[in-house]
């Protein structure tokens, strides 16, 4: 064994002295082993966002047209450049992106009609995404969504195989649209891909690609998960031998060892043996506070109401059973820095301008501390005594947050049953709204609060329409949600031009939704994680997910050599 490590070693320090005044073309650069988060089964952009760690896993595989830094700062992803052109005559408005050449991981060219592609998939009538309302700027795209207008009428187009052309209704603040494209959700697809296998293309090795800087290469349900430098990542369709393998992505893998609970993942960052941490028990957190690196997510543990149930039609009742809950107790549940909900819109978002919470201006919609004499009351008026389920994913967290929910109802007099679920019939039913009350992570998908208020209004929810000619031309939001004075507080939002405008009308908006409280906000949740001072250069995204593609890890090609060598020993070892 200390022979093996001593050779690979030797082989490391030689090859650094060879190519000491220019690059190694063999270096493919840290092997780098953490743990991110919660294990993922699913990563399809556009599906149903209920976890909120699920954002730190897209943000490694898929990359939009630009990308947004945790300072607001918009930078350039597979966007090389972008220019706006304006007819005032004719009241056209066009805004271009000139991609950078770069490859999927199965080796294929990224091409503008990825993008386009995808977009044209959110924006279809079949599809169920939140993430439509993102591109509601675009001409037409309200109408394509409602059936009433051919997906060919979108205002988006492939001019040739590296610009996209985007046509909007109006002339609107372009740096809207830059910060909504930095979405992951918004991430180019490939129909051949995705086409016939829309609920398992990102579910397996086999059929997954991605186009970010790293793409995932294990996912052996709690055993492990890997991903690996995307070669393609920023390559021509001419690859360039003279580019440095370590020019756009330093890492070469990232590694996850789901052998281990958090207190032995927690132990193995103590003991340098893996150099990032971004799970921690509520325990732990407390212990490591000091040494933290935080930020305020986009995400907000949330209790959607099935509007159209009988005991949850009437807004006094459901008004009731959000007032019946202590968010500060609830807050108390989750630890590790988690807020109590004070509003449907998070800490992360900001308002006018980035630096600018919108939590802050807009002040509290929501009481966080309970009154449990009103509640009774609004209760009992609106009708919501019945026996009520409230469904939620199995595990001893939600269990605990649902005990508490269940008990402080049933003291404001509103029967609820607990029915915990597994992930398959959990994700079916908060996708079918098969549910009288569904706990989950409601996740914005852009930094604006119009991601996370726009889909309760029924023409913005990004639910399936259908096209029949005796149809609605939309359909409302999982939880049913109806509400003209709410649908023409949406529509005000859109209509202004300016982020200052939208910001004001997205108070009034929120106001409004408290008002009839189609769902109960309970927590806000902040990022977290634990670094090494190995590694360096560890950045994040304001999704809260992490930028790693600079990242540098103190010595490694050593590091890898040892890491390398014991993988080797305990193979033989198993073997």
């Amino acid at each position: 064994m200390k022979r093996i490590i001593a050779m690979l070693l030797l082989t490391a320090m030689l090859a650094t002295t060879m190519f000491g005044c220019g690059f190694d073309p063999d270096d493919k650069g840290s092997i780098i082993p953490l743990y991110i988060g919660s294990e993922q089964s699913n990563y399809d952009p556009t599906a149903v966002l209920y976890d909120k760690d699920t954002v730190k896993y897209l943000g490694l595989v898929f990359q939009g047209l630009t990308v947004m830094t945790s300072e607001g700062k918009i930078e350039k992803g597979l966007a090389k450049e972008w220019y706006t052109k304006t007819d005032e005559r004719r009241g056209e408005y066009f805004m271009y992106f000139e991609l950078n050449e770069s490859k999927w991981s199965d080796g294929r060219q990224l091409l503008a009609d990825h993008f386009v592609y995808a977009w044209k998939r959110l924006l279809s009538p079949e599809t169920k995404s939140e993430a439509a309302a993102l591109l509601f700027d675009i001409k037409n795209a309200k109408a394509v969504k409602a059936g009433e207008m051919s997906i060919d009428n979108l205002g988006i187009a492939a001019v040739d195989n590296l610009l996209i052309e985007v046509q909007f209704e109006k002339e609107i603040d372009y740096n809207l649209f830059l910060e909504a494209v930095s979405s992951p959700a918004l991430a180019p697809m490939r129909d051949d891909v995705v086409i016939g296998h829309e609920d398992t293309w990102a579910t397996t090795l086999e059929e997954a690609t991605f186009n970010g800087q790293f793409t995932l290469k294990t996912m052996e349900k709690g055993k492990a998960t890997g991903f690996e430098k995307a070669n393609g990542y920023r390559a021509s369709s001419k690859d360039d031998e003279e580019v440095s393998p370590l020019k756009y992505v330093k890492p070469y893998k990232l590694l996850e060892d789901r052998t281990k609970d958090l207190a032995g993942q927690l132990s193995m960052f103590n003991n340098g043996e893996i150099y990032y941490l971004g799970q921690l028990t509520k325990s732990d957190y407390e212990s490591n506070k000091a040494n933290l690196v935080t930020q305020p997510l986009l995400s907000t543990l949330t209790i959607y109401f099935n509007n159209t149930k009988k005991a949850l039609s009437s807004a006094d009742g459901r008004k009731g059973l959000s007032m019946a809950l202590d968010r500060n107790q609830i807050a108390s549940i989750i630890g590790c820095g988690t807020k109590a909900a004070t509003g449907f819109v998070s800490d992360g978002f900001y308002d006018a301008s980035f630096g600018s919470s919108f939590r802050s201006v807009g002040g509290d919609v929501i009481s966080a501390s309970a009154d449990a004499a009103k509640a009774k009351d609004l209760i009992k008026s609106g009708g919501a005594t019945g026996s009520l389920t409230l469904t939620y994913l199995e595990n001893d967290l939600n269990s605990e947050i649902a005990d508490y929910c269940i008990s402080a109802w049933s003291t404001a007099g509103a029967s609820v049953k607990a029915q915990p679920l597994a992930k398959k019939k959990y994700e079916e039913a908060l996708k079918s709204g098969s549910f009288d009350m569904i706990m989950l992570d409601v996740q914005g998908l852009s930094t604006n609060a119009v991601s996370v208020l726009a889909p309760y209004a029924t023409r913005y929810s990004g639910s399936v329409v259908s096209v029949a000619d005796d149809s609605k031309g939309y359909a409302p939001h999982v939880t049913g949600f109806e509400n003209a004075d709410y649908d023409a507080a949406i529509d005000a939002v859109y209509a202004a031009s300016t982020m200052s405008e939208r910001a004001s009308l997205l108070h009034t908006a929120e106001k409004l939704l408290a008002e009839s409280m189609p769902a109960a906000p309970l927590a806000f949740y902040y990022d977290y994680y634990l670094v090494s001072s190995e590694l360096k250069n560890v950045k994040s995204s304001a999704y809260g997910y992490r930028l790693l593609e600079d990242a540098e890890l103190k010595d490694y090609a050593e590091k890898n050599a040892a890491y390398e060598a014991k993988q080797a020993d305990d193979g033989s070892a198993a073997a």
